[in-house]
């Protein structure tokens, strides 16, 4: 992927209670726009002013600003279901994680409780623009995070006893020593 293409994420986000899905572009989840920009001119970039209408008009999201940048964030709302029914259509023909990691959240932005958790492969590191006074931390949240915070019946790869995430990382690491790497 080149540095100019969009590239689409997954990010799971908790606002008063309630799990919503989003997939969008992963810009729109560097919650503090501010942070990120001052980390460019520090580094010597030249970056444009800031306008109004960047990101939705919301410059800093937090649980302030939660309610109207995921009303603003509707349209990329998906429902667990669809992600859940494209990951068991795709999975019998898939060699790893790798092959739908583009359905698996990269980020879990906990709005009751002003904390971020991002797991990703590489690019904007995500945890470090959060607002001030949250907490963000690089973590496997998937599997990391307490059943207080992100409950199992949220996670759509597991069914019943079944955790696809863990098949396919467990799928992953076999394919890795057949291959010798």
């Amino acid at each position: 992927m080149s540095d100019l293409e969009i590239e689409l994420v997954v990010v799971v986000a908790r606002y008063q209670g309630k799990f919503y899905y989003l997939r969008s572009e992963r810009e729109l989840w560097v919650l503090d726009m501010n942070k990120w920009r001052d980390e460019f001119i520090s580094y010597g970039h030249k970056v444009p002013d800031s306008k109004d209408s960047d990101r939705l008009g919301i410059h800093i999201v937090n649980e302030k600003t939660a309610g109207k940048f995921l009303d603003c964030m509707s349209e990329f709302k998906v429902h667990k279901d669809v992600l859940s029914i494209d990951l068991a259509r795709r999975y019998t023909s898939v060699i790893s994680w790798w092959d739908v990691q583009d359905l698996f959240p990269i980020m879990f932005v906990d709005f009751d409780n002003c904390k971020v958790g991002a797991f990703y492969p590489e690019r904007t590191p995500m945890e470090h623009y959060v607002p001030d006074g949250w907490i963000g931390k690089f973590i496997d949240f998937a599997t990391e995070y307490p059943e207080e915070i992100f409950p199992t019946e949220e996670k759509f790869w597991v069914k019943g006893d079944s955790d696809l995430l863990k098949i396919l990382i467990k799928k992953s690491a076999s394919n890795k020593e057949v291959l010798g790497s």
